[in-house]
This record gives structure tokens, C-alpha cells and sequence, in this order.
């Protein structure tokens, strides 16, 4: 039995890190089913979005779909708008991608201030810290630098799945 129907969160993945996949671990140990929006999906190749939104969502799926729980996760893209409120927004993107599925319960946020657009449309808010006393300053904007600077230890913030993948993102085409 599950403490939720429908839970969803917001991430960017630029890259994907493990204080997402602590985010998404969460949500699928107390929802029946649970939606992974992957924000920004109409950017890439910026320096704050560089990953295009089919790398992103491939490296929640590398993590994920040995899981049992994978069957029960979508993983959505969902792009910024100016013309219809951010709540609304995602909301209709979650009901469009899953029509089948009830109205998303329950929203997970790794800081409060997360939850603010929806605290009218959805009932409740767990927040999951992504941050951890092994990793207290994880952040997307940090991995990227550490990926940039081509500093190895980024490796400890990303699952090995992805690692390939990643360098071959950020790497791929530059002159040794």
C-alpha cells in the first residue's frame, strides 16, 4: 500500500546527480505512480542547460529501468512558457502525457520554496533534501563546473551509468 496515487517532481538534469535520484527514490517508495518532469526541455547547448532533453531523460532511464519500479515511473519533458501559468502548465502536460493516471496527489521538492506554484492545485508536499552529510554541497550548477573543468571527482555526484554518456556529451568533439 502505497501513502500516495500520483506523485511528481520538477529536475533539470543538467546532469542528472544523485541527489535527483534520491528525489525520485522517495517518490516512487510512496506512490503508486509517479511522474518525472524534466524541465527546460526546449533547451540545450547553453551553458546552464547544455544537455539536450533525450540525454537528460536517458540517464533517469539508465538508473532506473532495472528497477522494479520502473514500470510504475513515466519520465516527461516539459518546457518553460510565459503565456499560461508555470501551475497549469505542468499540471496539463502530467494530464496529457498520462490520461490514464489520477491527478498527481502529491508533489517532491528538494526545498520548499519549490512547492509555491502548487500549493492550490496539489494536496500535499514532501520535501527530500538532496543534499546528504556525505554531500552537502550537491547542486547541478556544481557537477557541471566539476564536468567542465574536466576535475574527475564529479564521478562521485553521478551514477556510473551515466558516466559514459556524460563525457561523451561534454566531451565529444574537442581537440586533445
Amino acid at each position: 500500500m502505497f501513502k500516495y496515487q500520483h506523485g511528481f517532481c520538477i529536475i533539470r538534469c543538467q546532469p542528472f546527480h544523485i541527489g535527483h535520484d534520491r528525489l525520485i527514490k522517495k517518490m516512487m517508495e510512496e506512490c503508486a505512480y509517479g511522474t518525472v518532469l524534466i524541465g527546460s526541455a526546449q533547451e540545450s547547448g547553453t551553458e546552464k542547460n547544455p544537455l539536450p532533453y533525450f540525454t537528460r531523460k536517458k540517464m533517469v532511464q539508465n538508473v532506473w529501468r532495472k528497477s522494479d519500479a520502473y514500470e510504475r515511473l513515466r519520465i516527461v519533458g516539459v518546457k518553460d512558457v510565459n503565456n499560461v501559468p508555470w501551475n497549469v502548465h505542468v499540471l496539463e502536460t502530467i494530464k496529457k502525457e498520462q490520461p490514464d493516471k489520477p491527478a498527481p496527489d502529491v508533489i517532491y521538492v528538494g526545498d520548499e520554496r519549490e512547492y509555491l506554484f502548487f500549493k492550490n492545485d496539489v494536496t500535499n508536499v514532501e520535501i527530500c533534501s538532496r543534499t546528504t552529510q556525505d554531500f552537502p554541497f550537491l547542486s547541478g550548477n556544481m557537477v557541471r563546473d566539476m564536468i567542465a573543468l574536466k576535475d574527475i571527482r564529479y564521478k562521485e555526484f553521478v551514477h556510473p551509468e551515466n558516466i559514459e554518456l556524460i563525457e561523451k556529451s561534454f566531451y565529444e568533439g574537442e581537440k586533445n
